[in-house]
Protein backbone atom coordinates (compact mmCIF):
# COMPACT_ATOMS: atom_id res chain seq x y z
CA UNK A 1 0.00 0.00 0.00
CA UNK A 2 1.70 3.87 -0.83
CA UNK A 3 1.48 6.47 1.20
CA UNK A 4 -0.24 9.47 0.30
CA UNK A 5 2.46 11.15 -1.59
CA UNK A 6 3.78 8.04 -3.13
CA UNK A 7 -0.11 7.49 -4.26
CA UNK A 8 -0.26 10.95 -5.80
CA UNK A 9 2.89 10.25 -8.11
CA UNK A 10 1.36 6.92 -8.70
CA UNK A 11 -1.60 8.65 -9.68
CA UNK A 12 -0.04 10.89 -11.94
CA UNK A 13 1.64 8.69 -14.28
CA UNK A 14 -1.71 6.30 -14.63
CA UNK A 15 -3.54 9.13 -15.64
CA UNK A 16 -0.95 10.19 -18.21
CA UNK A 17 -0.33 6.17 -19.42
CA UNK A 18 -4.37 6.59 -19.41
CA UNK A 19 -4.58 9.60 -22.13
CA UNK A 20 -1.85 7.23 -23.89
CA UNK A 21 -3.51 4.41 -24.31
CA UNK A 22 -6.65 5.54 -25.09
CA UNK A 23 -5.40 7.60 -28.03
CA UNK A 24 -5.16 10.78 -26.71
CA UNK A 25 -1.29 13.07 -27.08
CA UNK A 26 -0.45 14.05 -23.76
CA UNK A 27 2.72 15.62 -23.86
CA UNK A 28 5.93 13.55 -22.17
CA UNK A 29 5.61 12.71 -19.16
CA UNK A 30 8.87 13.84 -16.69
CA UNK A 31 8.92 13.10 -13.22
CA UNK A 32 11.41 13.05 -10.44
CA UNK A 33 10.89 11.10 -7.50
CA UNK A 34 13.15 12.13 -4.66
CA UNK A 35 13.86 12.04 -1.04
CA UNK A 36 16.08 10.45 1.52
CA UNK A 37 17.30 7.01 1.95
CA UNK A 38 14.37 4.63 3.22
CA UNK A 39 11.32 6.91 2.17
CA UNK A 40 9.57 4.50 -0.63
CA UNK A 41 11.09 6.35 -3.66
CA UNK A 42 11.79 2.64 -5.01
CA UNK A 43 8.34 1.82 -3.92
CA UNK A 44 6.81 4.32 -6.14
CA UNK A 45 8.50 3.51 -8.81
CA UNK A 46 8.26 -0.52 -8.97
CA UNK A 47 4.40 0.22 -8.54
CA UNK A 48 4.18 2.46 -11.84
CA UNK A 49 6.70 -0.04 -13.65
CA UNK A 50 3.70 -2.79 -12.75
CA UNK A 51 0.88 -0.29 -14.30
CA UNK A 52 2.73 -0.05 -17.09
CA UNK A 53 3.40 -3.92 -17.52
CA UNK A 54 0.08 -4.75 -16.39
CA UNK A 55 -1.22 -2.75 -19.60
CA UNK A 56 1.36 -4.13 -22.24
CA UNK A 57 3.35 -0.37 -22.03
CA UNK A 58 6.09 -1.20 -20.49
CA UNK A 59 8.32 0.14 -23.11
CA UNK A 60 6.80 3.53 -22.89
CA UNK A 61 8.31 3.75 -19.42
CA UNK A 62 12.05 5.10 -19.04
CA UNK A 63 13.55 4.94 -15.80
CA UNK A 64 16.88 6.83 -15.07
CA UNK A 65 18.70 7.59 -11.56
CA UNK A 66 21.69 9.63 -10.54
CA UNK A 67 24.08 6.50 -9.42
CA UNK A 68 24.58 3.18 -11.05
CA UNK A 69 23.56 1.55 -7.67
CA UNK A 70 20.25 3.60 -7.70
CA UNK A 71 19.79 2.68 -11.52
CA UNK A 72 20.52 -1.21 -10.78
CA UNK A 73 17.47 -0.95 -8.10
CA UNK A 74 15.01 0.30 -10.17
CA UNK A 75 16.33 -1.64 -13.29
CA UNK A 76 16.98 1.74 -15.35
CA UNK A 77 19.60 3.72 -16.16
CA UNK A 78 21.88 6.40 -15.22
CA UNK A 79 21.24 10.11 -16.65
CA UNK A 80 24.34 9.97 -18.13
CA UNK A 81 24.24 7.15 -20.08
Amino acid sequence: MLKVDQRRAFDIAAWHLEQHLSGRSPPPLRMLIHGEGGTGKSKVIQTITENFAATGARHLLMKAAYTGVAASLIDGKTTHS
